[in-house]
């Protein structure tokens, strides 16, 4: 009974996973248009080019550290769904969870000062920006892509 209401927990986690990533790309975009309209305001288009591939730089360098990390959160709370988890194990499993959302609080805060403190429409806030969102997104999709895996091996299993 606990495993189903659990997977069913994940299932609807998944879905708000999905929802905020529509939402957050739709944010990029409008963004991504805003700082172009900026840049070339500025008679400086190479700029923002130039913020978009130091994003995707970026991005390819902190893919694998995300993937593993939203690897290891659905393992644990595929872990927690299980029926014959005992108090010692909660009590890990509440350790972890509590660490990986430091972690995640910790990143959240760092990007929010580091765009808080950039010069107004430059290089380096449109970088963290884009870098911000894209790093949500990244690990949204690499978490929801670890529960249907971690799904798909439960009941082929």
């Amino acid at each position: 009974m606990y495993e189903t209401v659990a997977i069913r927990r994940l299932q609807r986690t998944v879905l708000i996973h999905r929802i905020v990533q529509i939402l957050l790309c739709a944010l990029l975009i409008y963004m991504a248009l805003h700082f172009q309209q900026l840049f070339q305001a500025k008679d400086e288009p190479h700029v923002f080019r130039n913020s978009l591939l130091a994003t995707l730089l970026i991005e390819f360098a902190l893919f694998f550290p995300i993937r593993r990390f939203a690897s290891n959160e659905a393992q644990r709370e595929f872990a927690a769904a299980a029926s014959h988890v005992t108090a010692e194990q909660q009590k890990q499993l509440r350790q972890q969870r509590l660490i990986g959302d430091t972690l995640k609080g910790a990143v959240f805060l760092g990007y929010t000062a580091f765009i808080l403190i950039s010069p107004p429409a430059t290089f380096v806030l449109s970088t963290a920006f884009f870098c911000f969102i894209v790093t949500v997104i990244t690990y949204l999709q690499c978490f929801s892509f670890a529960v249907h895996k971690g799904m798909a091996s439960r009941t082929a299993a």
